[in-house]
């Protein structure tokens, strides 16, 4: 026996669950040119690492929307960037590159 049309339409999906991005596309696009120019771009001469914290700082100078460090995380993966921890020091964000020299989606 079928199921009722009522029944099908609230097993529909409704897409990916979660909070929406509170960037609009233009912002993302932005937001991708400033952490691919670097954070002394940004005023962090130090070192060349992104922190969660630097980049969420980023994102409320530039865009006045206040992110914590693991929604900045979330939306770094949502745009297809990783965690790299390298051999000494604290985790820094860097876009993963296919051999094709596009995004990669594989593990990181």
């Amino acid at each position: 026996m079928p199921w009722p049309l009522a029944t099908r339409a609230a097993l529909a999906s409704k897409g990916a669950g979660g909070a929406r991005c509170r960037l609009d596309p233009a912002q993302l696009k932005e937001l991708e040119k400033v952490l691919d120019a670097g954070p002394a771009a940004s005023g962090w001469e130090a070192d060349q690492c992104w922190t969660l914290a630097r980049i969420a700082e980023v994102i409320h100078r530039r865009f006045g929307e206040d992110y914590t460090l693991a929604g900045a995380c979330l939306l770094l993966h949502r745009m297809g960037w990783r965690v790299q921890v390298p051999a000494r020091g604290p985790p820094s964000a860097t876009r993963r590159r296919s051999p094709r020299g596009g995004t990669g989606s594989g593990p990181s």
